[in-house]
Formats: structure tokens, sequence, C-alpha cells
């Protein structure tokens, strides 16, 4: 007879005190009692990592708390893009008296034309139809058909002729000329902060939502004085929130006490702290929200452009993005290697630095 470690019994009694116990048609004629499933609280953790124990039983769990863990394989963006895609479809099908789910070849036909008509991008048109029929392989096993899927694939050359192949308006990108004019300019709002945010952005190859979220405590000043070691908490690229450290340096490396230059992230970002009051060092590194940022640098990079073009040059998108892009361009002027690029920007492969960030460094339209 095997022996059960009394320590382990003592605890298997503990855990089994939680349990809820409900009797089944069997168990009241037989007079036994059988446990149904360990009653679990509602997630009050939000996302991130589960302050958990890997001792006890694994606990059963409801249907709300399967939704809400399935729902986290998604970035909250990109769930509000789904929601919003099945809804489309889900009215235009009600609208036309058709089955929504699971999808057919007549339903996706009548979605792909009702896309086409409002002119979107044939790549939005993929997209989309992509969305739907992964939501109807979630809700049913039903295939399309061999002449359901010619159905479909006609219906999408046939919105790829009439859409065209329109050219896409790319984020601009500053030389090093453009970025030291930008450096000497302030924000509409006046916010000063947030010139240095995008210096700071521009050289660490930082997303805006990166550097919006930068808190004071995310910073640290290597002691030479010739490095910041900045910690990024959470990105676009690491959802499990791991972090990852970002080094900028002085743009006047081996010397940076002899630097005087005012584009230089390093030292417009160690002149701001040094300005500041006590009670400005609270909250974001930065001083501003998100949407704050997004403006002041949108209104930064406008105002480099004003003025500056021949009659008819025609350039990209003067947006936050043009921060990662310029980044790419000085590395790549620089002669640094793309493999390097890549590793500091915290792209895959060097596939994504030549194909979305060197492209049209003019900014014109590629």
């Amino acid at each position: 007879m095997v022996k059960i470690d009394e320590a382990v019994a003592d605890e298997f009694r503990r855990e089994r005190t939680g349990w809820l116990v409900i009797p089944d048609d069997g168990a009241r004629r037989s007079g036994v009692r059988t446990a149904d499933r360990v009653p679990v609280v509602p997630p009050q953790h939000g996302v991130g990592r589960i302050p958990g124990s890997r001792r006890g039983t694994v606990p059963l769990v409801s249907a709300e708390e399967i939704g809400y863990h399935m729902a986290l394989a998604r970035a909250p963006s990109t769930n509000r893009k789904r929601g919003y895609t099945i809804r489309n479809y889900e009215d235009m099908c009600l609208s036309s008296g058709l089955v929504s789910f699971p999808v057919s070849g007549q339903s996706l036909t009548a979605y792909i034309v009702g896309l086409t008509k409002k002119a979107l991008k044939y790549e939005t048109v993929t997209d989309y139809v992509g969305t739907v029929k992964l939501e109807s392989r979630k809700l049913s096993d039903y295939v399309l058909s061999q002449m359901e899927n010619e159905q479909v694939r006609l219906a999408l050359q046939a919105a790829k002729r009439l859409l065209g192949n329109r050219s896409t308006k790319r984020t601009v990108t500053l030389d090093i000329s453009q970025v030291r004019l930008l450096a000497h300019l302030v924000p509409e709002s006046g916010r000063t902060r947030s010139t240095v945010a995008y210096l700071v952005g521009t050289m660490g190859l930082l997303r805006l939502k990166e550097v919006a979220s930068l808190k004071f405590k995310d910073i640290l000043f290597g002691a030479n004085g010739g490095y910041v070691a900045i910690r990024i908490r959470q990105s676009k690229t690491d959802q499990s929130g791991v972090g990852h450290t970002v080094y900028v340096g002085c743009v006047s490396y081996p010397h940076p006490q002899d630097c005087g230059e005012h584009a230089c992230a390093l030292h417009r970002l160690t002149r701001m702290l040094s300005t500041l009051k006590d009670s400005e060092r609270r909250g974001s590194l930065f001083g501003a929200t998100y949407a704050q940022l997004r403006k002041d640098i949108n209104y930064l990079v406008t105002t480099v452009f004003t003025g500056k073009l021949d009659e008819g040059d025609e350039v990209g998108k003067k947006t936050s993005h043009s921060m990662r892009r310029t980044g790419v361009r000085l590395l790549a002027d620089a002669n640094v290697r793309l493999e390097a690029i890549a590793d500091y920007g915290r792209w895959k492969d060097v596939r994504t630095v030549q194909n979305n960030y060197m492209r049209d460094y003019s900014g014109r339209l590629g």
C-alpha cells in the first residue's frame, strides 16, 4: 500500500475545503457527494503577469474568464479593429438578408463589393475579408467549397482592378539638417519637453507610445555621462512585458564633454532634467500624454517642411512615426550595418528596415 505524505494530505484537505460541492443524480442515489469545480474569483490583476502559486490543484475556470483570457491574445487596438470590422460585416449581411456566420461565398462576395464601393484600398479590403474569414473559423468548421472559393477569388480580383494600385503616402524622413532645425523649434503648445522627446525617440528608434510612457525612473545615465540607458517596460513587439533597455549615446562620441550639438538627444535630455522643478519631476518624463505628444511632434515635423518645398513637390505624412524613419536614415547615412539597425530598433530582421523604413527618403510618394 502506498503511503501518502502527511504534509501532502493536509494540503489536499485545505484545498478541498474551498471546493463547491454539489450532488448529481448518481450521487443522490448513492449518497456520495462530488466536487463540481473550484470557485474562481474574477481576475483583479489586469493585463500582466499573474501572481499565482505552482502548488495545489489546477483550478477550473468560468466561460467569462476564458473569454477574458482569449481577448488578451491580441493588443487592445487590434481587438477594437477586429470588433469594428465584424460588426460592419454583420450589419451588411443583416441588411442584405444574408447569413453572416459561417461565411459563404455569397456573403463574402457581397462584402467585397460593398467595401469596393467605399473606395477603400485593395490591401484594406483583403485585410477585412481575412478578419471575417478568421472569425468564421472560430465559430464553425464549415469550409468554403471549391466553387465558393473561386467566386471569392474573382470578387477580389475585380476589386483590385477597380481600386487600382494607389500609392501609399509614407511618413516623411528628415535629414540631418532638418533634425537640427527641428531641435530649435518649440511646439505650439509651449511644451518644450516635446522637442527633446522627438530627439530621444529619433536617436533611440523609439515608438511614440514608448516615448510617451517613459517615467523618470526609466532612465539611467552612464557614470561618465557618455550615454543614457532607457528602460522600455513594454512595447508593441514585447506584449509579455519582459522589457528592453535602449542606449542612447552622445553624437560627439568619444568626446561627450566637448559636445556642442544642439540636436544631441543625450545632452538635450540632460539639460532638460537640470531645469525641471521638483514639482515637474512627477508623472511622465516628458510631461505630456500620448495625444499631446503626438500633436506636438506633428506640429514640429510640419513646421520643418513649411515653405521648404518647390512647387509640385509632394511630401508624405508629417507624423510622429517620422522619429523611427528618421533615426534609421541617420544610422544608415553613418554607414551602420542594417543588421545592427534592425537589432537596435528591435525589428525581427533587416527586411522590415529595408522595405518599410529605408524607402522614399525624400518623403515623396513611393
